[in-house]
């Protein structure tokens, strides 16, 4: 089953998260696309998404994952001024803080868009192709590489088929 952006509203719905859709490109940065606030339980998206459905889902998705999987102490440290002030190993360690959390977000959202199960329908019905599976899912190309990516390294490299060489 197809998870459809009016789903993820559901969720988001039941989640009792807000969703606000603001200029972001103009008013903190042109390729942010999206961002949430888990204690609020807000997300911000750029109006220009709405241009973009694939690219819609695929931000929305991940901005609910940060909601769900808060961030933790230290990640707001990185979208900080002084953060580039402060020495090499408090910076390492923000860094890495700051992409584990980016990485349960990402997991989760592209879990949810592209279920096992569905993925492996999809290799089952000779959908094997990346450009393929982007179709058959209706999400972007790095989003399901990403996606393929989790898979590989949780089923192993020598159990998966899809867009092996």
């Amino acid at each position: 089953m197809i998870v459809s952006f009016e789903s993820l509203l559901e969720l988001a719905r039941k989640l009792m998260i807000i969703i606000e859709y603001r200029d972001l490109h103009h008013e903190h940065h042109f390729a942010l696309d999206g961002y949430a606030d888990a204690e609020k339980k807000l997300i911000v998206l750029d109006l220009s998404l709405k241009d973009y459905p694939r690219h819609h889902k695929c931000v929305l998705a991940e901005e609910i994952g940060h909601i769900i999987f808060p961030p933790r102490p230290g990640h707001i440290a990185y979208h900080m001024r002084g953060y580039h002030k402060m020495d090499h190993h408090s910076r390492s360690n923000i860094k890495a803080i700051v992409s584990q959390d980016e990485r349960k977000a990402l997991r989760w959202a592209t879990s949810i868009l592209i279920p096992d199960a569905a993925l492996r329908a999809a290799e089952k019905n000779s959908v094997n192709s990346i450009d393929d599976l982007v179709e058959w899912f209706d999400v972007e190309k790095w989003f399901m590489l990403f996606r393929l990516d989790y898979y590989r390294q949780r089923i192993g490299e020598n159990n998966v088929e899809l867009l092996s060489e």
